[in-house]
């Protein structure tokens, strides 16, 4: 998650890890339970911070593309639906408003400009989509 000033600038950085959830055997309540508490600390975090506007990727459940069975298994277990309705829950319980972004070409704008500011390409990722969004709200309010 990343935190951004209307103007832009990168104010702060916080980010959840939980990689033994999508470890095989793991029990799938205790993997929800962490994943929507992981994403309650980051909303109740960035609204202490008086964020208003939640930015988020337009997301789509992806396709077991990966090479590896573990990496199928982890991909499969990506819980999209879950995290976008977690977030319509918790955004307006804080006040917030959520906009779904496009995330087009992130990823890959993202790799050059992550060594740049020195974070990590799923960060960069999080921070060119609120860029996008403070770019499109200004162009809505010139229009």
């Amino acid at each position: 998650m990343t935190i951004v000033s209307p103007q832009g600038k990168l104010l702060d950085v916080k980010n959840e890890h939980f990689p033994e959830v999508t470890s095989q055997g793991f029990p799938r309540e205790k993997a929800i339970q962490l994943r929507r508490e992981a994403i309650s600390k980051l909303v109740t975090y960035a609204s202490e911070h008086g964020v208003k506007h939640y930015v988020i990727e337009k997301l789509s459940r992806p396709k077991a593309t990966a090479k590896s069975k573990s990496g199928r298994r982890k991909q499969s277990k990506f819980a999209v639906g879950e995290f976008l309705q977690q977030m319509q829950v918790l955004v307006p319980r804080v006040g917030g408003k959520l906009h779904k972004i496009n995330p087009a070409f992130v990823s890959v704008d993202a790799e050059p400009l992550s060594r740049k500011l020195g974070l990590d390409v799923h960060t960069t990722s999080a921070y060119l989509l609120a860029m996008r969004f403070i770019a499109n709200k200004r162009t809505k309010d010139t229009e």
